[in-house]
């Protein structure tokens, strides 16, 4: 998240693991954590998805979080996708599964997908270390972020 501090852009984080179990498992479209979920999604310009591979695929939770959302939910936001995964054999996981969703939910402006591999992420003390090529690759993607969201604010301004 530092990076978006550095943009200046505000960061709402929605922990996917922390939603009430039961709403999600239940599909609970009226629980309280699924409507201010949503609602933070709603209100975003963009909308980040990190998610660990396991399998060839992002995480079964992401996926029940991602049936609660509304129709086209995504539309009009940029949305980029971060996974960390420990083969490089499911490096399309994003692409080929995670992807197709968040365009039927409306993603117009998908960015590149990253996948990170596991050893290129260490864990310190209190924080995790990203190796250098890692943190280059996000950081093209989170630009673009903030190049976008500089262009649709121009673009308001002179509207």
């Amino acid at each position: 998240m530092d990076q978006f501090s550095l943009m200046n852009l505000k960061t709402d984080l929605i922990m996917v693991n922390e939603l009430n179990h039961e709403a999600l498992l239940t599909a609970d479209f009226s629980h309280p954590d699924i409507l201010e979920a949503n609602q933070k999604i709603m209100n975003s310009q963009a909308v980040l998805f990190f998610t660990p591979i396991y399998k060839a695929s992002y995480s079964g939770i992401l996926k029940t979080y991602l049936d609660l959302l509304p129709q086209k939910a995504l539309s009009e936001k940029i949305v980029y996708s971060l996974a960390l995964g420990g083969s490089t054999n499911h490096v399309l996981a994003l692409p080929y599964a995670l992807e197709p969703v968040l365009k039927e939910l409306g993603a117009e402006y998908l960015l590149q997908s990253t996948f990170i591999h596991q050893s290129a992420v260490t864990r310190e003390v209190d924080s995790w270390d990203v190796a250098l090529q890692a943190k280059e690759r996000i950081d093209t993607q989170l630009l673009k972020i903030e190049q976008y969201t500089l262009k649709k604010v121009r673009k308001e301004v002179i509207k």
